[in-house]
């Protein structure tokens, strides 16, 4: 598909290519993967073996994890690196081919997901032809990846892949001219002003499910420069040994994930204008983190979505409301289900009392969605920037908005 990105026009990057030439003899990661894995995954020639090396990682979630640190950090700064050097022309698309990008939970660094998908036989007959390894191997790998029907969930766009090479170029040249669409209609950056981004942070809810809090996360995304999955995971109570995609506890939680939407929201606005499709898919993918009822997740979306039109509009009136149904279409296609009353109510308060965030509180029959309609409010009107703690100012610094 990259071979139809390029025709089309756009800047292209294989991030698997990309990650030979750092393991390669003089590259970044080289000697670091030697030290860490022996001799022995060496070819004749002192290159890394590949198979070797994959028979070794493929099979062992530890080990696999111990390779990913070593050459992923060194991809990304190579990345960033050839990223930079097309400057930031208007409208530029950049295709960036990788795998694990989920199942790593660094998808949400790309403006849009598109998940080329198949058949597993089929995924697994092409990687024997395409790489020469046997058909365990090949098993081994597929079975390092998420399920390809949980990974369509986090896709803003889907490529099946599994009919002819002219079908697949089909659409992949359909895809190319929707991606140039988007970066040509990309809105530009606002000024959110700083009161209004304390207000979103400190009007609204300050705790969140499994111990997590609007206000670690957003230092967190700022630490790290994005929303990265498995960083987040980390601050889970109580903790998890399993993939962020799969942390989410079986009972119930009683706090909502759309508590979390805050740093969520500021964090994509750092990022360009306001998107919606990209808001609701990060307020989704945090949400699959404690949450895995498709309602839950829903409202995390359609939360976020009210949230940033507060924050860039400055007003939290009559044009929410008229918005209210195509974001909870937006929701439910994010989270497979439509969203709790809970969310919609807190919006609707929150536009009956724009200016004042402690009469929409009042306005709810709940705590819960009297946090959030007093959250859309400030975020609205905003909050002096001195009763905020410094390390939320720091935080908001650090996403290096406007």
């Amino acid at each position: 598909m990259l071979r139809r990105f390029s025709a089309a026009g756009f800047e292209t990057l294989d991030l698997d290519r990309i990650a030979h030439e750092v393991t390669a003899p003089g590259g970044a990661a080289y000697h670091d993967v030697v030290a860490a894995f022996g001799p022995g995954i060496l070819a004749a020639d002192g290159s890394v073996d590949r198979r070797r090396l994959g028979a070794l990682v493929f099979g062992d979630p530890a080990a696999r994890a111990r390779l990913n640190a070593l050459v992923h950090p060194r991809v990304r700064e190579e990345e960033a690196r050839r990223v930079s050097l097309h400057g930031d022309r208007e409208g530029m698309v950049v295709v960036t081919d990788a795998a694990l990008l989920v199942e790593a939970g660094v998808h949400l660094r790309f403006d849009r997901l598109v998940v080329v998908h198949c058949a597993p036989d089929q995924q697994i007959r092409r990687l024997i032809e395409r790489d020469g390894i046997d058909e365990e191997a090949a098993r081994a790998r597929v079975g390092a990846q998420m399920p390809v029907e949980e990974k369509r969930r986090f896709a803003h766009f889907e490529v099946d892949a599994s009919a002819s090479l002219a079908d697949t170029d089909r659409a992949a040249d359909g895809l190319a001219s929707e991606l140039g669409r988007l970066a040509r209609a990309r809105p530009p950056r606002r000024d959110i002003p700083l009161a209004r981004r304390v207000g979103a942070m400190l009007a609204g809810p300050r705790s969140g499910p499994r111990g997590l809090e609007p206000a670690r996360i957003l230092a967190d995304i700022a630490a790290a420069g994005g929303l990265e999955m498995e960083r987040a995971a980390r601050l889970l109570l109580p903790p998890t040994d399993r993939p962020w995609y799969r942390a989410a506890l079986a009972e119930a939680e009683e706090v909502g994930p759309e508590t979390l939407a805050a740093p969520v929201v500021l964090w994509a606005l750092s990022r360009g204008g306001p998107d919606p499709d990209f808001v609701a898919a990060a307020a989704a993918s945090l949400a699959r983190l404690t949450h895995a009822d498709p309602s839950q997740i829903a409202g995390a979306c359609l939360f976020a979505l009210a949230l940033q039109e507060a924050a860039v509009a400055g007003g939290a009136g009559g044009e929410m409301l008229s918005s209210l149904p195509r974001w909870a279409d937006l929701a439910q296609r994010w989270g497979g289900a439509p969203p709790p009353s809970r969310v919609a109510a807190a919006v609707e308060a929150a536009a009956r009392h724009g200016t004042d965030p402690v009469a929409a509180r009042a306005a709810c029959r709940d705590s819960a969605s009297g946090d959030l309609a007093a959250g859309l409010v400030g975020a609205a009107v905003g909050i002096p920037a001195a009763m905020a703690p410094s390390f939320v100012l720091d935080a908001l610094e650090g996403l290096e908005l406007p």
